[in-house]
Order: structure tokens, then sequence, then C-alpha cells
């Protein structure tokens, strides 16, 4: 089924992560309910911590159980401003009514550790460089990595970037979230490294590491810097649109 067709008529998720990413559980109610394949369903619920694949970062992973059954969430996916939920029956019958459920935590904090290191290594790579940066896209999961136009940076440079970022990590930064303008976008993060990537929006969601850069995200992020752990950069690859620099966290 297509997504599109099965979120028509439907308003908006309200996206609980967004009010608070280091949620764990939540209830909710389900508004649409359709089976795919054998024992796999389609769900779709007016509240959801379930985080889709979107922005580079990979889906929340999970349960959701209602009266009678359960369901192992595989993927959660965003069409337009829905959240839809896919997953195999676990156990009984799916029926529309009230549910619980909650995801897949360690997948979670290491995705929040991951995209907060993110945001953290374009200040980084910035002030190394000394050189504005502009990114192309990134992905979270294994094989994690931003991606920037330009030439890739020097091995002194690499070594020297990771050396700041696991600086500042241990100094600790708070993380802040707000939703702004389009006008107070341009005039607060006219060097954010994503901005020419937007879409034309009224609001966005913006997320600024104290003494850095704004940047508009809609992902998941830490409180602190402090809680990345250790930076580790891997290594970076030129790509026809510039490079990736490949890390993670540990």
């Amino acid at each position: 089924m297509r997504l599109e067709e099965l979120v028509k008529g439907i308003a908006g998720t309200e996206l609980l992560y967004w009010g608070d990413a280091y949620l764990k559980a939540f209830e909710a109610n389900i508004v649409r309910l359709e089976p795919d394949e054998k024992k796999h369903f389609y769900m779709i619920l007016d509240r959801t911590i379930f985080h889709p694949k979107s922005g580079g970062q990979p889906s929340d992973r999970g349960v959701i159980q209602g009266n009678g059954f359960k369901i192992e969430v595989k993927k959660a996916m965003l069409a337009g401003s829905v959240v839809v939920h896919w997953g195999k029956l676990l156990e009984g019958s799916p029926n529309i009514g009230k549910v619980n459920g909650g995801i897949d935590w360690d997948w979670r904090y290491l995705l929040m550790r991951r995209h907060t290191a993110g945001h953290l290594l374009d200040h980084c790579l910035a002030v190394v460089t000394g050189k504005r940066v502009e990114t192309t896209d990134s992905w979270l999961a294994d094989e994690c990595y931003v991606g920037y136009k330009g030439e890739p940076p020097s091995i002194e440079e690499l070594k020297k970037i990771e050396e700041t970022e696991n600086k500042l990590i241990e100094q600790g930064a708070a993380v802040k979230i707000e939703t702004v303008s389009y006008e107070e976008l341009k005039e607060r993060a006219p060097e954010a490294p994503n901005i020419y990537r937007l879409p034309t929006l009224e609001s966005f969601r913006i997320v600024t590491i104290e003494g850095c850069e704004p940047i508009p995200c809609g992902g998941t992020h830490l409180k602190n810097i402090s809680e990345i752990g250790r930076f580790i950069l891997e290594n970076a690859a030129k790509t026809s649109l510039g490079f990736n620099v490949y890390y993670d966290v540990q």
C-alpha cells in the first residue's frame, strides 16, 4: 500500500520526541490500522515517540501493544506530517483503540549520541580548516558519516578535528532546541551548514550547541555534548559531491 493513500485525510502526528527525546514509553490512540503481508501491519497513531527515518536519522524500533495484541515495530516512516509505524504481529489481533509502546532505547540513544556528534563535527571542521562548511547529506546508522562539499581535509587536519571535538566533549556544553520563523532562522543561522538544502516552511526547529552555529534539524539530540562519550574520526573519502567524514562514538 502506498503511504500517501494510507495517510489521506489524517491530521499530522504529534511528535512527542520533539518535546522530550529521552522518552522511552508512551500512550496513544490508533487512528488507522491496515494489514500488509501475513502478520504485518501499518499503524497510525495520534502521537508517537518513534522517530521515522528522515534527515539521515534511521527509524526507531520497538513494540506497540494494545488490548490483547502486540506488534514489533520494525520501522517508522514519514508521509507528509504523519508517522506510519510498520511491524510484525507477535500475538493477538490488532484493533482500533488505546495502545502503549516503547522504543529500543539503546538504539535511540546511540543515534542521539551520533547525531549530536555530527553537529559538533560541523563546528570543529569549520574551526580547524578556517572555512565555512556546507553539508550534502548524512547517515547515522553503521558507517555513520556527514557529507560535505569541497575538498577533504588533510590527515593532519583530520587529527586536529578529532582532538578538538573530544576536547569540547570533555568540557561539555548544553544543547538547546527552539522553533523559529524562517526570517529568524535567516537572521540567527545564516551560515548553518545545511541552510541551502532546507525546504520552504513557515517555521523551523533549530538545534544549538552552546558556542556553535544553530542548525535547522528535526532529529533527536542529547541535552549536553558530554553525553557523546569519545568521538572517533575514522576517515574522509571523496564523493561526487565533495567528501564524507566517517566517524563513530564510544
